[in-house]
């Protein structure tokens, strides 16, 4: 929902920040050595996530405890996250705090409802432990996208969702999110999905997929339905001797605001209210 620009550390520092908070000494040079070259590690997953083949990915079990990289077991490549780059009291969580901010506090994810509370993994930790501290992998996000996703992930590429620092740019700077006015009092938006038709049908499946892995329809519609009646008010009170038509360029006028993103949810929302000749033909007068 909105682009990031990947974060300016690379896997390899954030490796050895990782690496350099385990106590054992003995630990720390079996994770050096089995890491002989993680620059290969990135520049796969990077490619892989400019293609929108992350599907692709070999996927391990969630359940046991097998050996994944170079002698490295999927505990061991999880807890460099878990105890060595999440932790207060640990070199790397300074790396951990930096692509948090990244976002300016607002979740890409669900474009901008929820507070950057955590990072996500992108390919989960549980079936991909080999990227469980590659700063690519973490994405800031909020508390119920990061819930709500938990360590599920597409087999197929018309299920991925969007990944902020990777996905072209069509993802973000074309508009694919739409709404309906509901006719009801107090008037109701629904938001659903309309991705441009000259979109590849796997593209239009994506946004499609990360609309419903987020619950997207339900969280704008919370939302606006927050934010609506204060233009309610406004209709009852100083737009009230003007026509329709003026009540509807009003309108317009602030779903063009271009300090939004495209497909936030306020910017779609009047779009819907303008275009809608019922609600501008409503005075919403209390007697």
């Amino acid at each position: 929902m909105k682009k990031l620009t990947p974060p300016n550390v690379d896997f390899a520092t954030a490796l050895a920040s990782a690496i350099s908070g385990i106590g054992s000494e003995a630990v720390r040079i079996s994770h050096i050595n089995a890491f002989a070259d993680p620059v290969a590690i990135e520049e796969n997953y990077a490619s892989c996530a400019k293609a929108a083949t992350l599907y692709a990915e070999p996927k391990i079990a969630a359940v046991g405890d097998p050996v994944v990289y170079n002698g490295l077991s999927k505990s061991q490549l999880t807890k460099l996250y878990t105890q060595y780059f999440v932790p207060e009291n640990k070199p790397a969580r300074r790396l951990y705090e930096a692509i948090k901010v990244s976002a300016n506090g607002k979740c890409p994810l669900c474009g901008g409802v929820g507070h950057v509370h955590t990072l996500d993994h992108y390919l989960p930790k549980a079936n991909f432990p080999l990227y469980s501290v590659m700063p690519v992998n973490l994405v800031p996000c909020c508390r119920d996208c990061n819930s709500e996703k938990l360590n599920a992930f597409a087999v197929v590429q018309e299920k991925q969702t969007l990944h902020p620092y990777f996905d072209h740019d069509k993802f973000f700077l074309e508009r694919w999110v739409g709404a309906r006015v509901i006719q009801t009092m107090p008037p109701v938006v629904e938001y659903f999905v309309m991705p441009p038709d000259h979109w590849h049908e796997n593209e239009k499946a994506r946004v499609h997929a990360h609309f419903s892995e987020y619950g997207l329809a339900d969280k704008f519609s919370i939302e606006a339905a927050a934010d609506l009646p204060e233009t309610i008010q406004t209709r009852r009170t100083t737009m009230f001797l003007n026509t329709p038509a003026e009540f509807s360029r009003y309108l317009a006028e602030k779903g063009r605001n271009t300090a939004l993103p495209i497909n936030n949810w306020r910017r779609v929302m009047f779009n819907a209210l303008a275009a809608d000749d019922w609600f501008c033909n409503q005075l919403f007068d209390e007697a």
